[in-house]
């Protein structure tokens, strides 16, 4: 906890390009801390790879996040 304390509070006071690169490091230690790895529903990767090819599961998911963001899926 103290290291994402420090990141946050030197990540107001820093350039664009150093702020980015804090971030980037609480992410991971955030993901480190809670435990992100052991999301029931983490796919290893899937999800990337489905983006990056436009498959099915990306189709899926993109319908999903259009529909919570706009309200349609109520």
């Amino acid at each position: 906890m103290r290291q994402l304390k420090f990141i946050i509070n030197r990540g107001v006071e820093a350039d664009l390009y150093t702020a980015q690169g804090f971030q980037m490091l609480s992410a991971g230690l955030t993901g480190a801390v809670t435990g992100a790895w052991r999301v029931p529903d983490a796919d290893g990767g899937d999800g990337i790879e489905g983006f990056t090819d436009k498959g099915s599961l990306w189709q899926h998911r993109r319908g999903l996040a259009r529909d919570f963001w706009s309200g349609g899926g109520r």
